[in-house]
């Protein structure tokens, strides 16, 4: 019985170190995104490289239909691109949002359950990079 309140105290003593931490570490939903702007912007290299939309080149484009296709995909690509941005801001605002309507047990569940799945995430990745 000892024991067990003993595990229980020290429970509630390793969850409060960890909450008093994690007060001072910068919110994980915009390190998440910041992750996700920088893919963006590796996106954006690639959209460089002059690529048609899919099935495009099945069609038997001529070298000008191809030209004005390029042209089209140029003329709109800052414009998505600053629109992705805020969908990446709006995103990011919405989650701090969430996250600030749960209790600090729900929130160190929820940080929990985050790091099981990206270790499940991890450990798929891996087994499929194994696996080829």
């Amino acid at each position: 019985m000892t024991s067990r309140r003993t595990l229980i105290a020290f429970s509630l003593l390793a969850a409060s170190v960890f909450w008093m931490q994690r007060a001072h570490e910068p919110n994980v939903f915009a390190q998440d995104k910041a992750k996700a702007e920088e893919s963006k912007k590796d996106d954006a290299e690639k959209k460089d490289r002059k690529r048609l939309p899919n099935n495009y080149g099945k069609l038997g484009l001529s070298d000008a239909q191809k030209t004005k296709v390029y042209d089209a995909q140029a003329k709109y690509d800052d414009e998505i691109d600053k629109l992705e941005q805020q969908i990446v801001a709006l995103k990011a605002k919405q989650d701090a949002e969430c996250e600030a309507v749960l209790t600090a047990e729900q929130k160190s569940r929820l940080d929990e359950l985050n790091q099981e799945a990206k270790a499940k995430k991890a450990a798929k990745k891996k087994k499929a990079a194994k696996d080829d």
